[in-house]
């Protein structure tokens, strides 16, 4: 049974009836906002999930339909049975691409430790320069003061010992900087870790959505200042989920790496090595192709649905044929006027005019009623 949520006409639980209901509907007239958070709240009373920022994030990101893809996915998660907080987890990093809070939060107080030993060291160090300073001035006193041969001799062994004291300190010093730099380096080495993997699918090792969407926006900026066009492609696996659902989420997986492959490679082939492929959801990609304009950024698409036609997948295990996979996609190119939500909604509703006109090819954006127009080369 498919369990689907209204933003429209969302439900207040309450106990005062019909008086309760329409104080809900003059609120909700009020601040139509509070739809939302009434469609969020359904969704963690039927999921049974904590409220966590990041649990409400990615619910407030479905509620609104700001995120096109994680609706999809969502929906399909939630017709087939409870979702986990692991399953909440893989959906941000597929859409939201967020590091988590725990590892963020480790990171901060891992810097903030090395930050106070580092300042600690620092201070040790200057209240042993201090005091070497103090001997010094005091022996030098003693020195104006004239001194016989023997306490000379005991002020050479007192400056002798506190010269010794501070190149102990100064060692002391040195060793312990070394060890924050490198204690550092690491630190930066995994920030660096860490925003990488907050840009990158794992399981596909493309851009995630929002790695794709950052790439794709430095991508319209730079088409947009040389003035050279840019297309995008929105590709979506035929019947993927019935694919899931007679073999299993391990083949589903591997599927999904073998045609991020075949897509990356036929792209780069065909549109320049400038493109770049990201999985933006379950099993949706986005190709961005700057430099090519609708005609070859079409036909290297359509090289990698062709060249995916032409191949039998078979399970590794037995060598039991699981049948062909095709995709659908739709293709736009950048304009003057685009936005990134704009250009990719033109491929995307490409995609979907191949979907009903049968699936497994790939379309163009339809062409502009107001005279504008993909970019000309």
């Amino acid at each position: 049974m498919e369990q689907t949520f209204s933003w429209n006409s969302p439900t207040r639980l309450g106990t005062n009836g019909a008086a309760s209901q329409a104080s809900a509907a003059a609120e909700t007239a009020a601040h139509p906002e509070l739809a939302i958070y009434d469609s969020i709240r359904a969704l963690l009373l039927s999921t049974g999930l904590s409220p966590d920022p990041e649990t409400y994030e990615l619910f407030w990101l479905y509620a609104t339909g700001a995120d096109a893809a994680l609706v999809r996915e969502l929906d399909r998660l939630l017709a087939e049975g409870p979702i986990a907080r692991e399953t909440v987890t893989a959906l941000r990093r597929a859409h939201v691409g967020a590091i988590a809070a725990g590892e963020v939060q480790e990171l901060v107080a891992t810097a903030r430790t090395e930050t106070e030993q580092l300042e600690e060291g620092v201070r040790t160090g200057q209240r042993e320069l201090a005091a070497f300073d103090s001997s010094v001035a005091e022996e030098d006193s003693a020195l104006a003061r004239g001194l016989s041969a023997p306490e000379l001799t005991e002020l050479v062994q007192r400056l002798r010992r506190a010269n010794a004291r501070m190149m102990s300190a100064n060692r002391r010093l040195e060793a312990e900087m070394r060890k924050t730099l490198l204690r550092t380096g690491e630190l930066i080495e995994r920030l660096a870790e860490a925003e990488a993997a907050a840009r990158t699918d794992p399981l596909t090792g493309l851009l995630n959505r929002r790695g794709t969407h950052d790439a794709l926006r430095t991508a319209m900026e730079a088409a947009n200042a040389a003035d050279e066009p840019l297309s995008v492609s929105v590709v979506d696996i035929d019947h993927f989920k019935r694919l899931n659902d007679q073999w299993g989420h391990a083949i589903g997986d591997e599927v999904l790496r073998h045609v991020a492959t075949v897509l990356r490679a036929q792209v780069a082939r065909l549109a320049g090595e400038a493109s770049f492929v990201g999985r933006i959801g379950g099993e949706e990609f986005l190709a961005v192709m700057p430099g090519a304009i609708l005609p070859r950024a079409c036909a290297a698409v359509d090289a990698a649905r062709a060249s995916l036609a032409r191949q039998v997948l078979r399970r590794a295990s037995d060598g039991m044929s699981l049948g062909r996979v095709s995709f659908s996609a739709g293709v736009a190119s950048l304009r003057p006027e685009d936005t990134r939500e704009t250009l990719i909604d033109r491929a995307d509703a490409a995609l979907y005019t191949a979907k009903r006109a049968g699936r497994d090819r790939v379309l163009p954006e339809a062409p502009a009623h107001n005279g504008a127009g993909p970019r000309p080369t």
